[in-house]
């Protein structure tokens, strides 16, 4: 519990402001690098989303992979 490899992260900006919300994904995205952890966050909020390596989308209950870069 006190070292975990992977964080679940569900809706963690939801009621937030925009100003509090940037300081919580700044703060996971510190201590997902600073802990080496795998950080798995859903969201409908796609303001953050240039905090994250990957992004993944599901869409009617399908995952959809986003497409390979050229």
């Amino acid at each position: 519990m006190n070292g975990p490899t992977i964080l679940l992260v569900d809706e963690p900006t939801s009621a937030l402001d925009h100003e509090r919300g940037a300081a919580i994904i700044e703060l996971i995205t510190a201590l997902t690098h600073e802990r080496a952890t795998a950080t798995i966050l859903v969201t409908h909020d796609r303001t953050h989303l240039t905090a994250a390596d990957q992004i993944v989308e599901i869409h009617d209950g399908r995952l959809h992979l986003p497409a390979p870069a050229c």
